[in-house]
C-alpha cells in the first residue's frame, strides 16, 4: 500500500501521512468488505482514493491545464518505448518528477487501471483532459527513456 501512496504523493512525508490515514480507514471500514478474497483490491482502492482526495484538498479545487485538443489517443501499446530492464526505483523517481496532474493521471490509468471516466470524476475534470494529460506524461517518460538509452 505504501507503493500506491508514494506514487501519488508529492513527497515521502505526504505518502507516509496518506498511508497512516489509509490504514485507519481500512480498520474503520473492514466490516463493509464482502469478500475476503478481494481484500488487496479493496484496500488499494481506499489508498488511491485517499491519495487523490488529499490532492484535491491540498489544491482547494481543480488546477486545469490548458491543452490543445488531442489528435490521436494513445493506446496501451507503446511500441516506441524501448524494451529493456529498468531499475524500478529510477522509474519511480522519474514519475515523481512529473508535474503533479501528470503523475496522478499516469498512475491512475497506466498503473492502477482506472478508466478516464473514473479519473476525470476523481480529479473533477473532463475525460478528454485526462487523455491529453496522459499523452503528455507518456511523452515525458518516453523522452526520459530515450535520453537514458542514448547515454549507454
Amino acid at each position: 500500500m505504501y507503493g500506491h501512496c508514494l506514487r501519488y504523493a508529492g513527497n515521502v512525508e505526504e505518502a507516509q501521512d496518506v498511508l497512516q490515514d489509509g490504514f485507519i480507514k481500512v480498520f474503520e471500514k473492514i466490516s463493509s468488505l464482502k469478500d475476503a478474497n478481494s481484500l488487496e483490491g479493496w484496500m488499494s482502492r481506499i489508498f488511491i482514493n485517499l491519495a487523490l482526495s488529499n490532492y484535491r484538498k491540498r489544491k482547494a479545487g481543480p488546477d486545469l491545464i490548458e491543452m490543445e485538443p488531442l489528435q490521436e489517443v494513445l493506446t496501451d501499446k507503446d511500441d516506441d518505448i524501448p524494451q529493456h530492464e529498468l531499475d524500478p526505483k529510477l522509474v519511480l523517481q522519474q514519475i515523481q518528477k512529473l508535474p503533479e496532474k501528470y503523475r496522478l493521471v499516469l498512475n491512475a490509468y497506466a498503473i492502477d487501471g482506472l478508466s478516464h471516466k473514473e479519473i476525470a470524476s476523481l480529479l473533477d475534470t473532463t475525460e478528454s483532459n485526462t487523455k491529453s494529460i496522459l499523452s503528455r506524461a507518456r511523452k515525458i517518460m518516453r523522452d526520459w527513456l530515450n535520453k537514458k538509452d542514448n547515454k549507454k
